[in-house]
């Protein structure tokens, strides 16, 4: 692979005039897990939601770089698939957790049969990058998270590499040095062969396609590293067993949005965790940087305590998210080694590394979750000196539940405070609302990279 001319035809399924997605399990697996949970929770079942794209990197113009027709043409390509086939169904069905039991209910296999994607907006910020919103129930509308971010992402690299004129050999180059960058990182993780990774790429990815050869360099070079990927249809072309899990902050966001009272918020962000471990014991994991991390401990009922089996590390620095876990832990009267930690948040394979070394034998499991630095490693590849357009690369994008409609028909922000203030997501007035609610003990604003 290292010796391969790639040209953009190689990577970038719009060059083919094709669509980017062209199936609904290009995907990541948690969202069929939390579609499982949604489905089958009728409290939740059918909430109106609203989701909008944030551009966090100031330097990225989007709308400078993308025809407004392409990003429509393969937003509507996506929109027009219609369930999954037979085969995925099969696949689907057939995935299990250790114990034997199927992950996935009879229910959610239906639904996704006959499954549509609902109706998209699109918009100039007047600040040269789009704006897209998409609404509808819960259980459509989480779907357009993913699907948004890679048609986005891939868009702006494939047009970037048009408009700036960029050579057949600079293109090649720029793949050659992602690349090279893959199997330097290949080359720490053997350094430290305790440090166990999943590929959680593909919201960011440069492409399915780029995607797709990460996975297969990875499982040729590390098999015993690498933990497959959360893609279902890259991990059923690759013929895995088993797909990568965790769950995301959408749980606590659009289910706390449904109250005002602060008692109310406060027990439904601890009450859907329960819920999750009730209907997931194999996956009860825990994501508590949702509205503060040292809060979620500080309060958490013996329930959480000792039916949580992981614990995702997101937005806090692990050299401090770890060590706070594990005394909490310890101060529960639980047995660290029992339990598990993923951190999962701007990843790179020498922290991963450095992260094994510090606190193996001091809890049960620890395991990555490593994103746009296996799949999208682009920054500073394109060494032109005259770019005077965006940066070239990778950036900091995300699709978010942006409000709720509640039994009212009025609709509500969400909110997402993170350990990272500058994380912090949607209407201020709400955002200062659940400060006070949840406080900001704990927090420390850093740089936001992916």
């Amino acid at each position: 692979m290292k010796n391969k001319f790639y040209e953009i035809t190689d990577i970038f399924a719009p060059a083919r005039e094709e669509a980017e997605i062209q199936s609904i399990t290009n995907n990541d697996v948690y969202k069929f897990y939390m579609l499982d949970f949604i489905l089958n929770h009728p409290e939740y079942k059918d909430t109106p939601v609203e989701w909008k794209m944030t551009i966090r990197n100031p330097d990225i113009k989007t709308a400078e770089i993308i025809p407004e027709q392409q990003l429509i043409e393969q937003l509507k390509a996506a929109q027009d698939i219609t369930g999954i086939s037979d085969k995925e169904a099969q696949y689907l069905e057939n995935l299990k957790f250790d114990n034997g039991r199927k992950i996935f209910s009879k229910k959610t296999i239906e639904f996704l049969k006959t499954f549509k994607l609902p109706d998209f907006e699109i918009q100039n910020d007047g600040n040269w990058n789009y704006e897209m919103t998409f609404v509808g129930p819960w259980q459509n509308s989480m779907m357009w998270e993913i699907f948004g971010l890679k048609i986005i992402n891939t868009l702006y690299l494939y047009n970037y590499v048009k408009k700036e004129n960029i050579t057949k050999n600079e293109f090649n180059q720029i793949i050659q040095t992602t690349l090279w960058r893959l199997f330097k990182d290949i080359e720490t993780f053997k350094s430290e062969p305790d440090t166990k990774f999943a590929e959680f790429g593909t919201r960011r990815s440069m492409s399915t396609d780029f995607q797709k050869i990460v996975n297969n360099i990875l499982q040729e070079k590390l098999p015993n590293q690498y933990m497959w990927t959360s893609n279902v249809m890259i991990a059923k072309q690759m013929n895995h067993k088993k797909v990568i899990w965790t769950n995301a902050h959408e749980l606590r966001m659009v289910t706390t949005a449904l109250y005002d009272n602060p008692d109310d918020i406060i027990n439904e962000n601890y009450n859907v965790d329960i819920k999750w471990a009730k209907h997931f014991p194999e996956l009860a994991i825990l994501l508590p940087d949702t509205y503060g991390t040292t809060k979620y401990f500080e309060n958490a009922p013996k329930e959480i305590i000792t039916s949580h089996i992981w614990n995702r590390i997101d937005s806090k620095d692990p050299f401090k998210a770890i060590p706070e876990y594990i005394n909490w832990l310890i101060s529960n009267w639980v047995d660290p080694m029992t339990k598990s930690a993923i951190p999962s948040d701007g990843l790179t394979a020498q922290k991963a590394v450095e992260i094994t070394k510090a606190f193996k034998g001091k809890i049960g499991n620890i395991a990555f979750g490593i994103g746009t630095n296996l799949t999208n490693n682009t920054k500073n590849t394109w060494p032109r000196n005259d770019e005077h357009k965006s940066l070239f690369g990778s950036f900091s994008v995300v699709i978010k539940p942006s409000r709720v409609q509640r039994n009212d028909w009025t609709w509500i922000s969400t909110v997402k405070l993170s350990d990272n203030p500058n994380k912090a997501t949607w209407e201020k007035a709400r955002v200062e609302k659940f400060k006070k609610i949840f406080g900001v003990n704990g927090f420390e604003s850093e740089e936001v990279e992916v």
